[in-house]
């Protein structure tokens, strides 16, 4: 940075010392004219040579550029539209995943719900002080038939609850 400004201000001192031909610090119009008429201001002197006389590519080069630029450019379409589809194949397959979800997710909770209805036929329900109730086993006991259809019944076809045999009780010994 301080370079180039250093070099503006030789630039300036150079013109004004070469243009300014009265030393008054300031370029008229004629000083600026008589010194464009000079051998010297349109002589490039190092050979100054501009970029068309050297470009950077030939024409060739600058058609099979285009060319590869072209066949990417189509390449990367036909690769974003194959993208865009499976996009969309992966969020219809999406939609269905999550819907068999849905449904497994009802079927285990109708399964637990059956669980818990068999846990609770099959479990006696606690007491209000957290004791079980005793429920007598209703199977083996005979069921009274209600008073207006007592049919005759033979003897020998009523169920006789058994009675359960006495264990003896040991006698316990102290060691």
């Amino acid at each position: 940075m301080r370079e180039m400004e250093e070099e503006r201000l030789r630039m300036r001192e150079h013109v004004m010392k070469n243009v300014d031909t009265n030393q008054d610090r300031l370029v008229t119009l004629e000083e600026f004219l008589v010194s464009t008429q000079r051998k010297e201001f349109g002589d490039t002197g190092e050979g100054w040579e501009t970029v068309e006389m050297h470009p950077a590519y030939t024409e060739d080069e600058l058609r099979r550029f285009e060319e590869e630029l072209a066949a990417r450019e189509a390449e990367l379409n036909a690769k974003a539209q194959r993208l865009s589809q499976e996009t969309e194949a992966l969020g219809r397959s999406q939609g269905r995943l999550e819907a068999q979800k849905r449904e497994l997710q009802q079927a285990v909770l109708q399964m637990e719900q059956r669980k818990q209805q068999q846990q609770v036929h099959n479990n006696p329900a606690p007491g209000p002080e957290g004791q079980l109730k005793f429920h007598p086993d209703t199977d083996d006991a005979p069921v009274p038939a209600p008073a207006g259809d007592q049919k005759d019944v033979d003897p020998s076809e009523k169920k006789v609850p058994e009675q359960t045999p006495k264990l003896p009780q040991l006698e316990s010994q102290h060691l």
